[in-house]
Formats: structure tokens, C-alpha cells, sequence
């Protein structure tokens, strides 16, 4: 089984999380970039909330050739950000297994953002087979063991 694991992350918790998952199911790493680097917070939230996209970098991969996406970003006011909302609308998720990850400051399961994913990644063809969120404080970044034993147990429960 080929595994991909796609991610945006902004400060940093995502691509920690992303990376310890990468070598937990031995999976690709590839990192979804906006165009235009963003600046403030503030800005970013409210265009969370708004669910809007940003313009994303070229992906320099296909989904194809994969069994398995494993989907990750922060989630921003509630709500998935710009960028994984973006990469969304592009996505070809035909016949793949996608598992849906964030990171979020809060401490209580992102129910409405994985909804939404989940809603997304099977309106273009995926079928979500597993959802988990870690919590991060929203300043710092998560040190790769603090990720690593969540994962590692959430990998343990997904049966790959």
C-alpha cells in the first residue's frame, strides 16, 4: 500500500505532525504551499471563516499512484484554512482512502471541520476512513515527541 501524506501548515504544528505520521506508515511527504506567504493571523481566521481559498503553489505530485491520502492543516476559527480548502477544490480523490488530520489550540474534537472534509474529499470521489485532531498551544511549536505517542496510538487503531 502506497501511502501519500499532503499537509499545510502555517506556524509549524502541522508539519510536525505530518512529518512523525510520514514515518509511521512510511508514507510520501509533500507539503501544500500558498503563493503568497501569509502575514497576520487576524486575516487568516477571518479568511477561514469565510471559507475561502488561497492560491496554492503547483503541486509538484499527482494523487495517482496512491492508495492512501493522509490529509492534514490547522484549523483556523473552526474552520479548515485557505489553503487545504483550496487543494480541496483540486484533489482527485477517485477510489482513494484519504484520513483527515488537524492540528487546533482547542481541546474538543473539530466535529464541524471534519464534517466538512469529509463532505469535500467525497464530493470528489474519496472515501474518509479516519479523523484526528492534536491539540497545540497556538504560539509555539509542538515538539515532535509530544506528537509522535498520539499518532503513533491513532496509526495503532487505523489497522493499515
Amino acid at each position: 500500500m502506497k501511502n501519500l501524506v499532503a499537509y499545510y501548515s502555517w506556524n509549524g504544528n502541522t508539519e510536525v505532525a505530518a512529518k512523525e505520521l510520514s514515518q509511521l506508515i512510511g508514507g510520501e511527504l509533500k507539503s501544500i504551499e500558498e503563493a503568497k506567504p501569509r502575514k497576520s493571523f487576524g486575516m487568516a481566521a477571518c479568511s477561514a471563516v469565510f471559507g475561502l481559498k488561497s492560491r496554492i503553489r503547483p503541486m509538484d505530485f499527482s494523487l495517482n499512484g496512491y492508495d492512501s491520502v493522509f490529509l492534514g492543516g490547522p484549523v483556523w476559527a473552526g474552520r479548515s484554512t485557505p489553503a487545504v480548502n483550496a487543494f480541496l477544490e483540486r484533489a482527485d480523490f477517485s477510489g482513494k482512502k484519504v484520513y483527515l488530520f488537524v492540528t487546533q489550540a482547542d481541546d474538543h474534537e473539530p466535529r464541524a471541520v471534519f464534517q466538512s472534509l469529509t463532505q469535500r474529499v467525497e464530493k470528489r470521489g474519496g472515501k474518509v476512513a479516519g479523523c484526528f485532531f492534536i491539540q497545540t498551544v497556538m504560539k509555539s511549536v509542538i515538539a515532535p515527541g509530544a506528537a509522535r505517542k498520539p499518532l503513533t496510538e491513532w496509526v495503532n487503531k487505523l489497522s493499515l
